[in-house]
């Protein structure tokens, strides 16, 4: 499969946070002008905890789009799990490929909290699909 490369750049960065606190996420992307690069952070302790990229690809089922993924996480951290969902979901709908840089650290979460940043980061991906794709 090629990618085809673009001649301009769908938009320069978009930017979109959700939540509050310590559980507060911040999800920036920066069109390069062949592919996104993003940055996933929040908590009272922005990082980097892991890196992910995602490739487009058709699916092999025959229908629609898919991603290859490949995720490196800093020993210790899981913040890629989240960044995993990320950028395959932007890459499968936009059809790009995608690279998020993640880091969200807050003390001591309880699950409860721990599934609202999981939440917040499915929120700002599925807005930041809707807005890119109209760009």
């Amino acid at each position: 499969m090629h990618l085809a490369a673009k001649e301009s750049m769908r938009f320069p960065v978009w930017q979109g946070q959700e939540g509050e606190g310590r559980c507060q996420i911040t999800l920036t992307l920066m069109d390069t002008g062949n592919g996104i690069h993003g940055l996933l952070t929040g908590g009272e302790k922005p990082h980097v905890g892991g890196v992910v990229l995602a490739l487009p690809r058709p699916s092999l089922g025959g229908k629609g789009w898919s991603a290859d993924v490949y995720i490196t996480p800093v020993p210790g951290h899981k913040d890629v799990n989240v960044a995993r969902t990320v950028a395959e979901m932007l890459a499968r709908e936009l059809r790009i490929p995608v690279v998020i840089t993640a880091g969200i650290h807050s003390d001591h979460l309880d699950p409860e909290e721990l599934s609202k940043i999981v939440g917040y980061c499915d929120a700002l991906t599925q807005i930041a699909v809707a807005a890119l794709a109209l760009s």
